[in-house]
């Protein structure tokens, strides 16, 4: 695959998989949180009907998968005295803190999101409030979410600094 691509692909995705993440955590969940009961069925829309967990996955897929392959193009292979050589440690660094936020985001935070999808859309089903046990659930969620999404805000803000300053590593290291 050609090289140019690969990097449009990877910035591309990239670009769209931080400023989704930054605006979800930053601003629009601690609206709905804000907002209470009534930001249900907001909530429900940008989940189930606007898909946006899947969408930002499959950016987030995106730019982990080209990010690896130009890193397999660019280190002859992965060798690791290519991969680990000053002039492009900032890449490696950055791709392996963005791999590790990928599966936290994947792993974690998804399938929780998958919870509070089924459950809002249960409720407005069925046109009820939450029970307790519901209302306890989509609040542990809630503080689950809240805390993975710092963490993963912080490694995009690491994995994207270190891939944008990666050219200049080499002269202070």
């Amino acid at each position: 695959m050609d090289i140019l691509l690969l990097r449009l692909l990877h910035i591309g995705a990239g670009a769209f998989w931080v400023g989704a993440v930054f605006t979800f955590f930053l601003f629009v969940q601690p609206a709905a949180v804000a907002v209470g009961p009534d930001a249900q069925k907001f909530t429900y829309q940008l989940l189930h009907h606007r898909r946006f967990p899947a969408v930002v996955l499959a950016a987030a897929s995106v730019t982990v998968l080209a990010g690896i392959l130009l890193l397999i193009i660019t280190s002859n292979g992965l060798d690791p005295d290519r991969l680990f050589d000053s002039s492009r440690l900032g890449y490696t660094v950055g791709g392996v803190v963005a791999i590790v936020t990928f599966g936290i985001g994947a792993l974690y935070v998804v399938p929780r999101t998958s919870t509070v999808e089924r459950t809002i859309g249960r409720l407005l089903a069925e046109s009820r409030p939450p029970t307790p046990d519901e209302q306890q659930l989509l609040g542990g969620i809630a503080r689950e979410s809240r805390r993975a999404g710092w963490v993963v805000l912080l490694g995009l803000v690491v994995a994207t600094l270190a891939m944008a300053t990666a050219r200049y590593w080499s002269l202070f290291l």
